[in-house]
């Protein structure tokens, strides 16, 4: 697990994804005070992006942040949910002026490639409430991940009521399957 200390990122095609740290935090804050929906991804930033780690000091969040041709277009994340059970989970959020060209979807072979090369994960998940058809449609569109179900009333909203959640996953065979790990190249 050493040499996943000196990982900084992965270049995937067009796509870079780069380690979210302190270093490069204030830069990116920066940047989200200039975008629309700047106090949503300043909040994500800090809340869903930040590293993270457990009471034995593993990192249980590795935040990204995706450019293409050095503009930032969204961020990206792989989360461990269980170091014993080897089982992890992703998001993504896209910059508004970029929604609609598969980002996200896109920043999931570098995600899986950490998940099942780097940390041999058993498997990933990901989920979305039943009402954000965008999300479910850019989890549909990225291979491998298979719908489980519904949990129902997962999700409470700002109003008291709750909201049902679709749940999705890929587990390491369909990587070896699907995915070809020599596309994607670790940046140190």
């Amino acid at each position: 697990m050493n040499a996943i200390h000196s990982i900084k990122g992965f270049r995937f095609g067009k796509l870079i994804l780069t380690l979210i740290d302190d270093t490069n935090v204030d830069m990116l804050h920066e940047y989200l005070l200039k975008i629309d929906e700047s106090d949503y991804f300043i909040n994500e930033l800090h809340n869903s992006y930040m590293p993270k780690f457990d009471v034995q000091k593993r990192r249980i969040k590795y935040g990204f942040y995706t450019t293409i041709e050095n503009t930032i277009v969204g961020f990206s994340l792989l989360g461990i949910s269980s170091w014993e059970h080897f089982r992890g989970y992703t998001g993504a959020d896209t910059i508004l002026q970029m929604r609609g060209q598969n980002i996200a979807p896109l920043s999931k072979p570098p995600l899986f490639y950490l998940a099942f090369e780097l940390l041999k994960l058993q498997r990933v998940e990901a989920g979305c409430v039943v009402s954000n058809v965008s999300s479910q449609k850019s989890i549909e569109k990225t291979k491998g991940f298979k719908f489980e179900g519904v949990l129902r009333d997962y999700c409470r909203r700002s109003d008291g009521s709750y909201e049902d959640e679709l749940r999705y996953s890929i587990v390491i065979n369909d990587w070896f399957k699907l995915y070809d790990k020599s596309s994607i190249e670790v940046i140190t």
